[in-house]
């Protein structure tokens, strides 16, 4: 079974994109987000998020956002309770990526407001194949893959080389100044580093299975 690995801009600033359908994703749409320059599942939303990261470069300033991804196809066994769970081995790699500022697997921190009964995935057979009704634990059951589609959102910190002016400290003479930066500098790179969280969750996998 091939596995594939697929991220789409979820957020960028305040404004939102539909979430992929994580127990039974469309594959023709992640292969289509994939080959994407700028992947979003929801065509209108696409405009929304460029008038945003347009108007933060109007004002010199810039925007981050949240990224969502899924890997279909990896079997289940691969991981490990401890030192090489799934999720340890995938934040390693991406906590490199500069800009990435937070990583939550599965339904993440809106399970910190709900009861174990409320997020427990059951497991049904179907088509004499185990999976779950829901898929709250992102496809990782104690560190370990359970079948499931594994996914996680990366949160991406707006871009810290702005135009607009801000407050620091010389190092040389010990004072208070102000710091306006000259040339170019980029309103958003949550476009970009979708395709570098692809490459390095593909990576991720790689290490399980070898």
């Amino acid at each position: 079974k091939r596995i594939l690995v697929s991220s789409h801009i979820a957020s960028v600033h305040n404004i939102k994109d539909q979430s992929f359908n994580t127990v039974n994703p469309d594959i023709d749409l992640l292969k289509m987000l994939k080959q994407s320059d700028f992947p979003v599942i929801n065509p209108q939303t696409k405009e929304k998020f460029k008038q945003t990261i347009l108007q933060a470069k109007n004002i010199q300033d810039s925007v981050g956002g949240v990224i969502e991804t899924i890997v279909t196809g990896m079997p289940t066994g691969y991981g490990d309770p401890f030192f090489e769970k799934v999720e340890s081995i995938i934040s390693h790699l991406l906590f490199s990526i500069p800009s990435v500022k937070g990583l939550e697997f599965g339904a993440g921190f809106n399970m910190t407001e709900k009861f174990g009964s409320d997020v427990n995935d059951s497991y049904i057979i179907e088509k004499d194949s185990i999976k779950t009704t829901t898929n709250n634990s992102g496809g990782i059951q104690g560190g370990i893959t359970n079948g499931m589609p594994i996914t996680f959102k990366t949160a991406i910190k707006p871009t810290p080389s702005i135009g607009k002016a801000q407050r620091t400290v010389n190092l040389n003479t010990m004072q208070e100044t102000v710091l306006k930066l000259k040339g170019r500098h980029d309103p958003a790179i949550i476009h970009r580093v979708v395709h570098v969280i692809n490459a390095l969750t593909s990576y991720a996998m790689l290490e399980l299975i070898a």
